[in-house]
């Protein structure tokens, strides 16, 4: 195997930026051509280097957008652990999906391997900078464009790492094809990324006229994720305050109504809003022109646009909302099942297809359109579905009724029909106020809670014919809530439990929810306030993976828990019915708290070994150091 071709296939920007932020196989794109960087003709003018730039960005989105390798981009949100489990394709098949894992599975090979091809056209980029006579309109372009680069550079690492432990870290650019690379430590590699971070922080401005472009507020909060895994909670402070204080940027948390949907006191189902809510509308994510203050770096999906910062043809809500469909689609397969059997048992009601469901009187249906309740949504079934744990939905909240974020404005547990659609025939209208228990979950269709963070209340019937395009919107990487949790753990870690419970209670206080103390602190408690806070946000793989195992958080500090991601899983993951007990736990194993390494890598690298993660196919290595 030409281990180029597989870690360091690199494509041209300017191909890129032509045509890869559609939804065509990644596999194909980068596998079947072969393009290669003419450096002595590119990389010459600052407008090549913002053009390779650009490609970064444009991979960011692609593998974010929920399509990457059949919905596996749901990995890095953390599919398979505590906060929503998979179930349907490429392995995501069983109770928890990561007790199948290989090393010949393909999702672990995508991951791997795209992040090193940017990672080596990032290295060409910096190579460029550092030793090419490129004219530079200031000295500050020069070092805006470099520290643009590593913190590129550390982002792509900082997910390698989250996702597999130590790894190469390959910095320079190779003459020829190596085939020798060494594995760094988790330390060493935090180490690293580190470096790239402190530079990035101190260069990068702090606005950009290009929603989506890494600005020195996103520096700073992933080199206080990057302290705090090291164990130096003193510097996860000072970079974290720059954010918050006001150094790094005006960002605040928004506390008041705004956006493109603030005059409205209500959704269209009577429930009191809140900012929270605001922050996931419609136009709402960027910082320049929504007055949104606490969105730090946010993945562009505009639909149309090409630009700086990832924009391109491709979005999140695909076809109404492809993240919703994806945590819904097996769950509206599992609501037919159960009214189909309730129709067999004798009531008068069944669903039919994805969302339409049947009254019938004497054998014979009401109505052939069928009811269209808004809870089951109306789009279609793309790939796996994603199931959120009973964690998540119910238990995270239960000590606290009042908290927005948990509130029926934000995950809709009961059902509503769509009230006063002048389309709708009479008949249904009627059978509807005949049989109005057909309209409780509980009592008919098992609904499974529908989670408008990832959709929009906005949209119509499922035969209002809306476009593809019509609610396409740009989701965050990092938000200032973010920054707060971060100050809080790095305060946790010195055990000044006042400080964190603070930071905390800055982000609690936005959506109404009770303040905690400081006795309520642990890393339990900040871990159940992440996934309130930042559910299909946040990048759990690495949240979880960076606490585990971890040597620098070894002794006295309030971090120091063993093994968090599995521990986690093993409380939290999802509960299967069976006919034995009732209840089947994930089935976990110690070492999985990072993937293995892709048997195509360790087979390339002939000059030297490269061990296989402790656990997976006979591996050795061990990522606790």
């Amino acid at each position: 195997m030409d281990v180029r071709k597989y870690i360091f296939g690199t494509v041209t920007a300017a191909v890129i930026l032509a045509g890869v932020t559609g939804c065509e196989s990644d596999d194909r794109f980068l596998e079947e051509k072969s393009y290669t960087l003419n450096t002595s003709t590119f990389y010459n003018s600052p407008a090549d280097i913002e053009m390779a730039l650009n490609y970064g960005y444009a991979r960011i989105q692609y593998m974010l957008m929920g399509v990457m390798h059949n919905n596996c981009s749901w990995l890095l949100m953390g599919a398979g652990l505590d906060t929503f489990n998979g179930t349907g394709q490429n392995g995501i098949g069983s109770t928890n999906f990561v007790q199948g894992l290989t090393s010949s599975d393909g999702f672990v090979d995508h991951w791997f391997r795209n992040q090193y091809y940017v990672i080596y056209d990032i290295n060409k980029v910096v190579q460029a900078i550092d030793t090419k006579n490129i004219v530079w309109t200031t000295e500050t372009q020069k070092q805006e464009y470099r520290a643009e680069a590593l913190f590129l550079r550390a982002w792509f690492y900082r997910n390698l790492v989250g996702l597999f432990g130590g790894v190469p870290m390959v910095t320079e650019v190779s003459d020829g094809i190596p085939i020798d690379f060494p594995r760094s430590t988790r330390s060493e590699c935090w180490q690293m990324i580190r470096k790239d971070l402190e530079y990035a922080a101190a260069h990068l401005p702090k606005t950009t006229e290009h929603p989506g472009r890494a600005v020195r507020a996103a520096a700073d909060h992933l080199l206080a994720e990057i302290c705090n895994s090291l164990g130096d909670f003193d510097g996860a402070i000072a970079a974290a305050t720059r954010v918050i204080d006001g150094t790094d940027g005006d960002y605040h948390l928004m506390k008041t109504r705004f956006g493109s949907r603030a005059s409205e006191a209500a959704d269209r189902y009577g429930h009191t809003l809140n900012p929270y809510w605001d922050l996931f509308q419609i136009g709402n994510q960027n910082y320049a022109s929504s007055g949104n203050k606490e969105a730090i770096w946010v993945c562009q999906y505009n639909y149309g646009t090409y630009s700086i910062g990832g924009g391109g043809n491709s979005w999140w809500r695909c076809r109404y909302n492809q993240a919703e469909a994806a945590f819904n689609s097996n769950i509206r397969y599992q609501n037919r099942q159960k009214t189909n059997a309730a129709y067999n048992n004798g009531k008068p009601f069944n669903l039919y297809g994805d969302s339409a469901i049947y009254i019938w009187e004497n054998g014979e249906r009401v109505s052939s359109s069928g009811l269209r309740p808004d809870s089951l949504g109306t789009i279609g079934v793309y790939g796996p579905a994603l199931r959120p744990t009973n964690y998540f939905l119910y238990n995270v909240w239960k000590d606290d009724k009042n908290d927005f974020r948990g509130s029926e404005a934000m995950i809709q547990r009961n059902t509503y029909l769509i009230s006063g659609n002048k389309t709708w025939p009479q008949a249904i209208k009627e059978a509807f106020q005949k049989y109005p228990k057909v309209a409780t979950a509980a009592d008919t269709v098992g609904i499974w809670p529908r989670l408008w963070k990832l959709s929009t209340d906005k949209r119509g019937t499922s035969t209002a014919g809306d476009s593809w395009q019509q609610y396409d919107v740009d989701w965050y990487i990092i938000r200032l809530s973010e920054t707060f949790l971060l100050r809080a753990e790095a305060y946790l870690g010195k055990g000044n439990l006042a400080a964190a419970a603070a930071d905390i209670n800055e982000v609690r206080a936005r959506v109404g929810a009770k303040a905690c103390s400081a006795a309520d602190v642990n890393l339990d408690y900040i871990l159940d306030e992440r996934a309130r806070e930042l559910f299909a946000e946040e990048h759990r793989w690495v949240t979880l993976s960076r606490l585990s195992n971890n040597p620098n958080l070894a002794g006295n500090n309030h971090l120091n828990k063993g093994n968090v991601l599995v521990n986690r899983v093993k409380k939290y993951g999802w509960d299967y019915p069976n006919a034995t007990d009732g209840i089947t736990r994930p089935n976990i194993g110690d070492h999985q708290y990072v993937f293995p390494l892709p048997i195509g890598f360790i087979q390339a690298n002939t000059g030297s070994v490269i061990p296989q993660n402790a656990g997976y196919d006979g591996g050795t290595y061990d990522n606790s150091k």
